[in-house]
């Protein structure tokens, strides 16, 4: 054989080989991937990655990345795909909720609106484009939550902490050493459920596994226990001894047990009577009275993904699973579901007006239907994973997991009121000068307490509103009108700044004050609608300021003989008066008079064409001052 044909055979048996080995690592990446077995998948795909040209290992390599939590990865393979003019639309949606994990808002919506154009029913996709399009919407307020992270470095990922007797109790997975058994989505060890109370400096001691029979060989957790804390239910792998059970599908699905604690120890476990080796049950929520529990299936029937159903415990036995509905449940994932003794569900999902990945939600239930979920916003949620939310027994504090700083962490909250502010300022009503001295009392409604300010030489006055409290506020100074307003905290959630701007009137003994818009149609004296609404404004003003009397004058235009206007305006300002002895005011307070055409504010006297619009200026109303009681 010739030095150049050996050359070629020695060429194609190493171009089979590479063949038959990227085969290999396709083929065991693959079946590594349909069992959501990221983590192997990852090391199967870089073996042949980039020299493979099968788009079909770049995509999978992505998702399982996103899996992992390896979001920058991720990225760059959903990128380099599109880039190269992959056909498959749904790129789109996988990239947009990568973009969203980055925080890169406004190019996740428009690879969502791409998805769109072919997929026009996904509602998780209108969901996720319309948050990503109101995104400023779930930073309004960043002070209701202050959040400190619970560290616990000896575990890979931390999640799911509730509140358990004087500590707490958590799930938690560890990186694997040498014998361990190892969680193929992962790579660490499988999820155990782990218990830590506080010493008395309040620092969190070392934790340790709860004892008795709940932690196996495979997952186990997140859990939930009974008020009197002998009871739980917890989540864990399908599995028998030692091995997983898995169905014909080749999936090992998650079971909810139930445990009893017996001399400090877990034990008596039970299935619970929905469990199914066809699809998972897990993740139990109980409420207080025992007699509710919330959990999440992916069971046939529901809107897709995960959806939390829920059961209640009648003569001894659980009823059949209840589903949400489509109100909570989307076709995304809905998981975490926590209930507080006031009747608030929270729950985590990826869809509705998320920030990215899952956010945690809360919505209630009302006897007849649940209300529409509303985003905690951040800081509880970021663009990552968060859930696992809870509130401690004084409703104040919390725990919440999140897998904002690259794994799953827990963090502990404190729950912060919100603040309100009251800004005001005086000035005179023509030039806006700043006035000094102007007396502002601040009643509170319910308590009857008054708070008095005075405007400093800027005109400007503070005041720091109480939450779910309604205020009156007087607004005064000597030889000026008074004037009030109103401002009410309650059910306001966020925080927020008001702000009283008063414009401080000299009262001047005869002077005319228009009452603008007061007008009349030709020929007539009715108070129109448009009338009543500001001759209630003079009610307030007669309201703010009970030691003044006036007089209502009317005015006509110059159509008609000056006779018939005289009687035309007299019945006019009549009329208002009678409105404002209809709405209260004293008649020693009010005189009347009309001045027909006497008194015109333009051109259009006798003789002179105008328009109707000018016509109607000179239908007006005023009022003026006549005396100050003292």
């Amino acid at each position: 054989m010739s030095t150049k044909n050996y050359i070629k055979s020695i060429s194609l048996i190493l171009l089979l080989g590479l063949n038959s080995c990227m085969n290999y690592h396709i083929r065991k990446g693959n079946r590594s991937f349909e069992n959501l077995a990221y983590s192997d998948a990852i090391k199967h795909y870089e073996a042949v990655y980039p020299e493979s040209t099968d788009s079909d290992v770049e995509i999978k390599l992505a998702e399982s990345y996103f899996k992992v939590g390896n979001i920058d990865s991720s990225l760059v393979l959903y990128s380099n795909a599109l880039k190269r003019g992959n056909k498959n639309s749904k790129l789109y949606f996988n990239y947009g909720k990568t973009l969203m994990e980055k925080g890169r808002y406004k190019e996740a919506g428009d690879n969502f609106s791409l998805y769109l154009k072919e997929y026009k029913n996904d509602i998780v996709a209108k969901m996720l484009l319309a948050s990503c399009n109101s995104i400023n919407e779930h930073f309004i307020d960043t002070t209701l939550y202050k959040m400190k992270p619970i560290i616990e470095n000896e575990f890979k990922n931390a999640f799911s902490i509730i509140e358990y007797q004087n500590g707490a109790v958590f799930v938690a997975d560890k990186e694997v050493f040498f014998g361990n058994k190892i969680n193929a989505w992962t790579g660490n060890s499988y999820l155990d459920l782990y218990t830590m109370r506080k010493d008395a400096e309040g620092n969190w001691i070392t934790p340790h596994l709860l004892a008795g029979d709940i932690n196996g060989r495979f997952h186990e957790g997140p859990a939930c226990f009974s008020a009197d804390g002998n009871t739980v239910y917890f989540t864990r792998s399908n599995y028998k001894k030692r091995k997983m059970v898995v169905n014909e599908k080749d999936e090992n699905n998650l079971k909810i047990f139930k445990s009893t604690l017996i001399n400090g120890k877990w034990k008596n476990l039970e299935e619970f009577p929905y469990n199914n080796d066809d699809y998972s049950v897990g993740h139990p929520s109980l409420t207080n009275d025992g007699k509710t529990l919330y959990f999440v299936s992916d069971m046939p029937g529901g809107f897709g993904g995960s959806d939390i159903y829920k059961c209640i415990f009648e003569n001894n036995l659980w009823t059949k699973p209840e589903n949400l509905g489509s109100t909570v449940n989307t076709s995304g994932n809905e998981m975490f579901p926590y209930i507080h003794e006031d009747g608030a569900l929270y729950f985590s999902s990826d869809a509705h007006n998320s920030l990215g990945g899952l956010d945690v939600f809360i919505t209630y239930f009302n006897g007849i239907r649940w209300a529409t979920p509303e985003n905690l916003n951040y800081p509880i949620n970021s663009q990552k994973d968060d859930f696992g939310f809870s509130l401690n027994d004084d409703n104040k504090t919390g725990f919440v997991s999140s897998s904002r700083e690259q794994s799953d962490k827990m963090y502990s909250f404190d729950k912060v009121p919100p603040t309100f502010n009251l800004y005001g300022i005086a000035h005179e009503k023509i030039s806006k000068k700043a006035i000094e001295g102007v007396v502002v009392d601040i009643t509170n409604s319910a308590t009857g307490e008054v708070i008095s300010l005075v405007s400093d030489n800027k005109g400007s006055f503070k005041f720091k509103l109480q939450p779910e409290t309604k205020y009156l506020l007087y607004c005064a100074k000597f030889g000026c009108f008074s004037k009030t307003d109103q401002i009410s905290t309650i059910g306001l959630k966020h925080s927020q700044d008001f702000f009283a701007d008063f414009d401080v009137e000299p009262i001047v003994i005869g002077k005319p004050i228009v009452l603008e818009n007061i007008y009349y149609d030709f020929d007539k004296w009715d108070i129109r609608e448009d009338a009543a609404k500001e001759l209630n404004k003079l009610v307030k003003i007669l309201n703010d300021n009970p030691n003044i009397e006036i007089e209502m004058g009317s005015h006509t235009d110059a159509r008609g003989n000056d006779r018939y206007n005289d009687v035309l305006s007299d019945k006019r300002a009549m009329a208002t008066v009678n409105y404002l002895l209809s709405k209260g005011i004293h008649p020693s307070r009010l005189t009347y008079r009309g001045y027909g055409e006497k008194v015109l504010v333009n051109e259009c006297k006798n003789d002179v064409i105008c328009s109707e619009e000018q016509h109607q200026k000179n239908r007006r109303t005023e009022f003026k001052v006549t005396k100050i009681r003292k």
